[in-house]
Formats: C-alpha cells, structure tokens, sequence
C-alpha cells in the first residue's frame, strides 16, 4: 500500500548543521531516503536555530538593532541557505515548491515537494523588508515566535499573556496579503485569538496538540481548534511526549487519544501531522524517525479509522489549506 504523507514541521535543517551531516541520508529523525518512501511525500522544513544565551535578555528585544541582528538574523539567513543548498544537491528527486500546485506538480514526477518555514519571525528582524527577502527565497510560512516574546507577539512559554503587538499586527497583514501561511504553534493564546480576529485567510498550528487531552502550554484549547477549524485551517499533531501526555513517556495510543479528540471537535479536514522531528529530544515508544509514520497508519487502519479520513490527515488536508493560503 502507498501511504501518503505531509509532514507540516521539522527542524532537520538545524540538526544537519549542528552534526554536519546531510538531508539526502543521515541518522536523524528525517532524511530524503527514509521520507521518500510514502508516495506522495511532502515536507516542511523549518528554518530554525538555538540555544538562547542566558545572560541576554531576550524578552521584549528589539531584534532588528540588538541580539537578533548580530547573532539571530545571520545564523537564520546561514540555515535558509543550507537548507537551499541541501535542495539544489537533491533536486533530482526533491523540488522546492512555493504553491499547493508546485506539490501536486512534484507528486506528479515522484518527486518529494520541500516548503520552507521560519521558526520564529525574529530570524528575520521581524521586519518586513525582510520578510519580502525571505518570500523571494522561497520562504512559505513563518511562525510569529518560538518559546520568547519578540517585537511582533507574545509566545506561550514566556508566560507574559502579550498578544499581538501593532507592528505585529502589520507583520500579519502583511504575510496574508502576499501568501505566507500564519502558523501559530509556540504563540499565546493572546496573539491566537488576536490573529484570528484579523485573519482573512486560513490560519495553521502546525505543530500543537490538544490542551485538553494533554494541559500543556504549548498545547491548544478546544476553543481555538474550533476557530481553526471555522477559518478552514489546520492543526498539526505534535510527536513530542510532553505534549502528549502529563506523563512523559508517550505511546501510540497517546497520539491516539488527541487524534481522536480533534475528531470529537469536528477536525476532519484540518487535522494533519506536524511531527517537530529533529525538534525534539525524544519521540514516542515505538516511534524511531519519519518511518514510523507508515505504522502508525498501518495502526490507525486496523483500529477501523477509514482509509480516506486517514489519507486526508496524512496529506490532502494539509495540502488543501495551503492551496487556500498560498
């Protein structure tokens, strides 16, 4: 059987340079070997970087003139040309796709579709003649922040309850107008519910699980998967244990139950898979890299999940928004 797959967010470009291997066939969590086995395969690979120096002050920075354009901004511009490097090599078998088109194009000629993102807009001075430089790099979706307030929203890890700043509020606007797909994973439920009110495109969590089933911060209530999900957007289920489950230690059928509270709520044709593989330290029990995404539809199958809900939360539905964002 093919399994299709659309994997809405990894962070192996980081991982690739912090251990000098490559995208082609590595011992992370994601390579273009391993990937290349569903059919379609489609990918999102964040363009994304840490640690955070402790004794800097990242709260409330103006990334544009401190901290961020003398490390951030290089070290971001630094990955998205690595990573654009890593698809130039593989351009046999991969294509850099800038549209929901450009994927079906790559399905087409068995090619693997590769999207960039930016976790966190302050890789990019959160400023918006950087934004358009990005967006003529092939830059599709941006995540207003990563675990600190920045000049544009406040996140969910900082606990400052910020929302959605005016310069933030352009930044938004901005990336509507042009075709950038919003993704609120790692943002406050203030700057949520503050883009959400602005939105006049689908919005996307692409790596959040459901509060409700695990109550983590970085998780979201049933309240904004339901505007998720009235806006037409999507919803990318998160491998990492923590936000799995309270305990740690996640199985399958962790994943399982916020599967099936996303589907309690009506999600259908916004869940879809935003692993944060090569995000995360640790994935759950049985779950080795990217290929244990085959068992776990094969799982899902013998559980008496349909075969087509299945294909749309593997790929279409992902695929789908993007057609409505881009």
């Amino acid at each position: 059987m093919n399994i299709p797959l659309f994997d809405a967010h990894c962070d192996t470009i980081y991982r690739i340079k912090e251990t000098g291997q490559n995208l082609r066939k590595n011992k992370l969590h994601i390579d273009l070997e391993r990937g290349g086995r569903f059919s379609p395969y489609a990918q999102v690979f964040a363009v994304f970087t840490r640690p955070w120096p402790e004794k800097i002050d990242i709260h409330n920075m103006d990334y544009s003139h401190d901290w961020g354009a003398q490390v951030l901004i290089p070290m971001g511009a630094e990955l998205l040309d690595l990573l654009l490097a890593e698809f130039d090599t593989n351009s046999a078998i991969l294509a850099h796709c800038l549209s929901a088109q450009d994927a079906k194009t790559a399905a087409e000629q068995g090619k693997i579709a590769a999207f960039i993102a930016i976790e966190g807009a302050e890789l990019i001075g959160c400023d918006i003649d950087m934004l358009h430089e990005a967006f003529d790099k092939g830059v599709r979706l941006i995540n207003l922040c990563w675990n600190y307030d920045n000049a544009l929203c406040g996140a969910a890890n900082s606990g400052s309850r910020k929302g959605l700043t005016e310069q933030g509020r352009a930044y938004v606007e901005q990336m509507q107008s042009m075709g950038i797909a919003v993704d609120l994973s790692h943002a406050s439920e203030e700057t949520f519910w503050d883009v959400a009110a602005i939105a006049k495109r689908p919005i996307i969590a692409g790596h959040s699980n459901s509060k409700a089933v695990c109550n983590n911060v970085r998780n979201l209530s049933d309240e904004q998967i339901l505007e998720i999900i009235r806006l037409k957007g999507a919803v990318g289920l998160n491998l990492c244990p923590d936000f799995l489950t309270a305990g740690g230690a996640a199985k399958f059928d962790d994943i399982l139950r916020h599967i099936e509270h996303f589907l309690e709520l009506g999600a259908e044709r916004a869940l879809c898979l935003g692993g944060d593989l090569d995000g995360i330290d640790h994935l759950p029990l049985g779950f080795n890299g990217i290929e244990s995404y085959a068992e776990l539809f094969e799982d899902l199958l013998k559980r008496n999940y349909p075969e087509m809900l299945l294909r749309d939360i593997f790929y279409n539905n992902f695929l789908n928004v993007l057609e409505r964002v881009l």
